[in-house]
């Protein structure tokens, strides 16, 4: 009969394998900073690209609907104003990105110690129960199923010696200095 541990953890094993597994396996060859890094480049990157893409909805509309003139307007300060926003806004996105970056890849660490935690505690499992089973067996006959057969401890003729009467051995002591 096999062990029920051992079925136990290879189910959980299979779980795990059927849901982050092949995920897993791909990211956790990367460095911590290469996943964030890596994850952060395309945050970086799409908030870069929508924060132009507002900017320009926000320039079009000053200058079409608010009727601004160009010709009076300040194009350094306002080309230093949008630098800033964008400059910010992808700093911050930044920040958010590598917090939620790191706190994935801990728990992917963590997910993936843990599967092979349990491949080494599988390992150590016997494969089946080490209690005898009685009853009958595959074949129809009865059956006593040891997992190892335990060899009896010899026996030696001659009484065992008496220890020597000696003092116990002086400990030392530390000094301190």
């Amino acid at each position: 009969m096999a062990n029920k541990n051992r079925i136990i953890t290879m189910a959980n094993m299979a779980v795990y394998d059927k849901r982050h597994g092949d995920a897993d396996r791909a990211l956790f060859a990367f460095y911590r900073r290469d996943y964030i890094y890596r994850k952060n480049m395309w945050t970086r990157l799409s908030v870069a690209i929508g924060s132009m893409l507002l900017l320009v909805i926000y320039w079009l509309h000053q200058i079409f609907i608010y009727g601004i003139d160009l010709e009076y307007l300040d194009i350094q300060e306002s080309v230093m104003e949008s630098v800033l926003f964008l400059v910010a806004v992808m700093a911050v996105y930044t920040l958010i990105g590598t917090i939620q970056g790191t706190h994935q890849y801990y728990k992917l660490q963590k997910r993936v110690e843990d599967y092979i935690a349990m491949s080494k505690r599988l390992e150590n499992m016997p494969d089946d129960d080490s209690k005898p089973t009685g009853g009958i067996g595959s074949t129809g006959e009865s059956s006593l199923v040891y997992r190892r057969q335990i060899q009896p401890m010899p026996v030696s003729k001659s009484a065992p010696k008496p220890a020597p009467d000696r003092p116990p051995r002086p400990t030392r002591k530390r000094i301190i200095r």
